[in-house]
């Protein structure tokens, strides 16, 4: 059956945020099709619905706590894109074989303590040792003939 064919994504929200109990509850949604809450479709989502409602708390899955990036990693990840970028076209690899973008966002909040695919075995030689650098101000990013390129900022290369 096609996405949404059973009920549309906003519903869905807006059953999940209100939690209706019952069918009178359900037919009230803004987001509900007139008519939809006597339906068999819903009536089993109703009871799924009231399940979900009666567990007790510590039966809940429990929501990952986000982590807050320290200010200013953000720019520091757009650079370790482009760097990525780089090191991927010389290498003939996808970028996203050498480092997904939750191993940037780690490795310019956290530097060498972070603990990510991008920073260990052959991802580190190829690329995560030359990400730890630019976070550590060891190498830079400059336009040459058109281009970008990273160098060394100590040799000045």
């Amino acid at each position: 059956m096609p996405r949404q064919r059973v009920v549309k994504d906003d519903a869905i929200y807006e059953i999940a945020q209100q939690g209706p109990r019952d069918s009178q509850a359900l037919g009230r949604l803004r987001s509900t099709p007139k008519g939809w809450e006597r339906s068999s479709t819903a009536a089993a989502l109703l009871e799924i619905v009231n399940q979900a409602l009666d567990l007790p708390k510590e039966q809940l899955p429990k929501m990952p706590k986000q982590v807050h990036q320290p200010e200013g990693s953000g720019a520091a990840v757009e650079l370790l894109k482009v760097l990525l970028k780089l090191i991927a076209e010389k290498e003939g690899v996808a970028p996203k074989v050498l480092a997904s973008g939750d191993d940037l966002e780690k490795i310019a909040g956290e530097g060498e303590n972070a603990t990510v695919p991008a920073l260990s075995g052959w991802r580190r030689e190829v690329f995560g040792e030359r990400a730890l650098q630019l976070v550590r101000g060891e190498v830079g990013l400059k336009f040459e003939k058109r281009r970008v390129v990273a160098f060394d900022i100590a040799a000045g290369e």
